[in-house]
């Protein structure tokens, strides 16, 4: 049984020179329930992800940074339907990917370096395995008083508390992006402060010893390149640098990851056994983006009115015991909606400190309340009580949930609200006191008026003589 929400059918793309060299990565998705099928680009048809319509495989694993364009059947176009309908996508880059990647890229707001730069850092990187150039960049672990990057703060979710508290540097060599303003994408891995990405010279070593450097002469002052990458740009917030990030679509959590390195997959670094943090970092990316982790959704939502009473009752068209298909202008709502989480195996209570909102909204939201969780046996259900506004209309009771590396919670039920009918209105108000006493004297003035006009005597007049 697959660990995958969505299902276990994965489609690995591999560039045909390097179909051997993912075997280990392939073999543990294998052993965790996965059906992998492995294909080369140029094998791919307009049947490989959709047949009548229907997702064929439920993951897309691209590992294939070299192809110059997206083969027939893998178009970016059908890529971002099979996301649209509920497929997820891995996929891993290297400093030599090609334009179509640079540009698909750009469609979740990512921007990768120009072909052959990657990613050094003279301060961190591991001797055992650098060719001179030092490329082999150390990420994560204790450097000092130096911030050495590693897993980002955003992606606490993504990764494992066994991850996390491992606290050793694990080794990239690869490329690394900027993130535009995109709120859905986020950073996985991020750079150490002292990287810096550029094109580095290759470094050739003879028999005895000595070495020779090339493309030396196309190296330029850091100082002059204005679009230099640095690992301090992973603190900035208008384009973070990042060496892997995530992005969930806006309608339905699909998600994907971009990874600057496809050596992290390889079998030379993924089964180094004295590198556990290497294996570690990349399983629990593809845990996270095959969805074996942090995937919400909801069960049940209800709403009903509070009643004064037990005489406080309304017509059936109204309301029923069970339900209500409309309120009326400030009525007091009883809102409920039940949560799951999927925990690798079956679907149990999400957690209790998510921090739901309930909102009353037509166009704006009109009032917003918290919800308070009740966890229970199979879900952890959240409830609240809110008082609808002083105006009729329709609106939406409305939970809208979004934060990174958990699936979005999302409900929407639509509800008339009327104004008092004209037999629901108090018989006296307090307020008509000013009208009604206004109306009253004049009445009564007006009465007075008429019987004095009509009861005074008439005055005599004095008649005149000649």
């Amino acid at each position: 049984m697959a660990a995958s929400a969505t299902g276990q059918r994965v489609l690995a793309v591999v560039d045909k020179e390097h179909t051997d060299s993912y075997d280990a990565y392939v073999a543990s998705l294998q052993q965790r329930g996965f059906q992998v099928s492995v294909q080369a680009p140029d094998e791919a048809t307009d049947d490989t992800l959709f047949e009548f319509g229907e997702r064929v495989f439920d993951h897309l694993l691209f590992l294939a940074p070299k192809m110059k364009q997206f083969p027939r059947g893998l178009t970016p176009k059908t890529v971002v339907e099979f996301l649209r309908e509920g497929g997820n996508m891995l996929a891993g880059v290297s400093p030599q990917l090609s334009k179509a990647w640079r540009e698909f890229a750009r469609e979740f707001g990512l921007e990768f370096g120009e072909r052959g730069t990657m990613l050094v850092d003279h301060f961190g990187f591991d001797k055992s395995l650098d060719t001179g150039n030092h490329a082999a960049v150390l990420v994560g672990g204790h450097r000092g008083q130096l911030d050495a990057g590693g897993l980002a703060t955003e992606a606490a979710s993504v990764f494992s508390d066994e991850t996390r508290v491992m606290k050793q540097a694990f080794v990239y060599r690869g490329i690394a992006h900027w993130v535009g303003p995109n709120p859905l994408a986020f950073p996985l891995l991020v750079p150490p402060t002292t990287s810096y990405q550029t094109d580095p010279p290759a470094i050739s070593t003879s028999a005895d010893g000595s070495w020779e450097a090339s493309n030396v002469g196309k190296l330029e002052a850091l100082n002059s390149q204005p679009d230099l990458l640095t690992g301090a740009d992973a603190h900035t917030p208008d384009a973070a640098a990042s060496l892997a990030t995530a992005i969930q679509l806006r309608d339905n959590s699909a998600r994907v990851v971009f990874v600057g390195s496809t050596e992290l997959f390889g079998d030379a670094l993924y089964n180094d056994a004295a590198r556990p943090m290497q294996r570690a970092v990349v399983d629990d990316m593809t845990t996270w983006v095959f969805q074996e982790r942090g995937v919400l959704r909801v069960t049940r939502s209800a709403h009903q009115r509070l009643r004064a009473n037990e005489h406080d009752v309304r017509p059936d068209y109204e309301e029923t015991d069970d339900s209500t298909s409309m309120y009326r202008i400030k009525d007091t709502v009883s809102y409920s909606l039940e949560v799951t989480m999927f925990d690798g195996q079956a679907w149990g209570p999400a957690p209790s400190d998510l921090d739901l909102q309930l909102s009353a909204v037509m166009l704006d939201p009109y009032v917003t309340v918290p919800l308070v969780a009740h966890q229970g046996h199979n879900a952890t259900r959240y409830q609240a009580h809110l008082q609808l506004p002083d105006k009729h209309g329709v609106f939406t009771l409305r939970v809208n949930w979004k934060r990174h590396g958990w699936s979005y919670v999302m409900a929407d039920d639509v509800v008339p609200v009327r104004p008092f009918n004209h037999d629901e209105y108090p018989r006296m108000l307090s307020s008509s006191w000013p009208y009604m006493a206004g109306a009253f004297s004049t009445m009564v003035g007006f009465v007075a008026f008429v019987y004095l006009w009509l009861t005074m005597p008439a005055e005599k007049l004095a008649s005149k003589t000649l």
